[in-house]
């Protein structure tokens, strides 16, 4: 069994510190690009799931602390009626998904938040904002756990009682610390099959990320370039 992640940033730092994981990290996409334009069309060529593998999806998080919010007040109606019209339609990409991808699919929750990333500009105060980016977290996760795959939850191991996420478990951004992952590995046992073990992963984490795809010509000619690079500078050597 082979475990990937696809996903937004948190499909690399949630998960760096799982032993033999392939991480696709796709940039900072939403939960509401894969709805709208399929999560298949985020899948690289190189991510090649099959039967037996896991691939976990990271969404969420950017559309819960910045696009819900804003979108909610532009519609004049509540963060959670923004936030459930998403679902909706992120719950149906992931069925038609689903029907395709030959692996075990699973949704990782959204981290605890870092108030030092909100945006309270969309609300009257700053604690109005803390509350109420939790009330939109939980309510994802919970829709997420009800839709019928594996939910990779490990919030309550890097989360304060108010919903943010514990300063000593965060990189100082948005993300979960990967050196600290054993509420992850504790949520993929209790989630999935296998076994599943921790590595020290390099801090930042990004080396972990898959590079994009390149097509075997291509491989190949970048191979001959290299080798005839070598040959000329060896050659350059020879004669000075």
């Amino acid at each position: 069994m082979t475990l990937m992640t696809l996903g937004d940033s948190h499909s690399l730092f949630s998960f760096a510190g799982v032993s033999n994981a392939r991480i696709f990290w796709r940039g900072p996409v939403t939960m509401h690009r894969a709805a709208r334009d399929g999560i298949a069309s985020l899948v690289p060529k190189n991510c090649r799931p099959e039967v037996g593998d896991v691939l976990i999806l990271s969404f969420g998080e950017i559309d819960s602390r910045t696009h819900i919010p804003r979108l909610a007040r532009a519609n004049g109606r509540p963060t959670s009626e923004e936030a459930d019209l998403l679902l909706d339609r992120f719950e149906q990409a992931l069925l038609h998904f689903r029907a395709s991808c030959p692996a075990i699919v699973a949704l990782s929750c959204i981290v605890p938040f870092n108030p030092a990333f909100l945006e309270p500009q969309w609300y009257g105060s700053d604690e109005e904002c803390r509350v109420n980016v939790k009330d939109i977290r939980d309510r994802m996760n919970a829709r997420m756990a009800a839709m019928g795959v594996p939910f990779i939850d490990f919030r309550a191991g890097y989360s304060l009682p108010d919903g943010s996420i514990a300063p000593a478990f965060s990189d100082d951004n948005v993300h979960i610390d990967a050196r600290h992952s054993e509420p992850v590995l504790a949520a993929l046992h209790a989630a999935l099959p296998g076994d599943f073990s921790f590595r020290e992963p390099p801090w930042p984490p990004h080396p972990l990320a898959e590079g994009p795809y390149q097509s075997p010509w291509k491989r190949f000619r970048r191979a001959v370039r290299a080798r005839f690079k070598a040959i000329v500078f060896k050659q350059r050597d020879t004669v000075t």
